[in-house]
């Protein structure tokens, strides 16, 4: 099995705890198809320091009825929380600039959810973003935080389409709104941020030399 090394649990640490809603939300992707990219070394069986498991596979798809099953360009991504159960996603690499990411996405085939159909009627997925650094033996992701989002808002620092979602939650959440222009200009202008490149290196550095 390839081990992720520990750079995902730091990554986890400074972004919130994963899966919980403490990650940027948003309810188009951040993605266009032109910038869809493919990397091999994606592929394969992931432990994180907390002995969860990332397994990642390239996705498949059939274009019409008993046609031929070809390769798609994003990944199925389960992720097997120790003890918690596990998480089917859909994930997309994509680069803007140079820089390279995943898009995140519940994959609607799986009922990542295990509640009631009218439950899940009430429910819509959101994508959620990470920066990400490919090695054949390594996954560094750094996910963007709620917090860091919050901090740009509540100082005028952006202004980007969104809503603050308040009911059923112990603090405000904002939800991105913007259309995927929109929300690459957001990435774009802010992708040399201090506060985020400093963590994306000090967590690139351990990642690289620690075993």
């Amino acid at each position: 099995m390839k081990t992720l090394k520990k750079a995902l649990v730091l990554i986890v640490i400074f972004s919130g705890i994963l899966m919980t809603g403490c990650l940027v939300i948003s309810i188009h992707p951040f993605f266009k198809t032109e910038d869809v990219i493919y990397d091999a070394d994606m592929v394969g069986n992931w432990m994180d320091g907390d002995s969860s498991i990332w397994t990642i596979q390239r996705n498949t798809y059939i274009e019409s009825f008993m046609g031929e099953e070809k390769d798609a360009n994003d990944y199925n991504m389960v992720y097997y929380e120790d003890g918690n159960g596990k998480s089917v996603l859909r994930g997309t690499l994509f680069q803007l600039k140079g820089v390279q990411y995943i898009d995140f996405y519940p994959d609607p085939d799986y009922d990542n959810h295990s509640t009631s159909g009218m439950t899940a009627y009430h429910m819509i997925p959101t994508h959620t973003l990470a920066r990400v650094h490919i090695n054949s033996d390594s996954i560094l992701l750094y996910w963007y935080g709620e917090d860091w989002l919050d901090d740009l808002l509540e100082q005028n620092r952006v202004k980007i389409a969104h809503e603050t979602i308040h009911e059923g939650l112990p603090t405000n959440r904002p939800v991105l709104t913007a259309s995927t222009d929109e929300l690459q200009k957001f990435i774009l202008k802010y992708a040399n941020d201090p506060r985020i490149v400093d963590e994306i290196e000090e967590i690139f550095a351990r990642g690289c030399t620690d075993d």
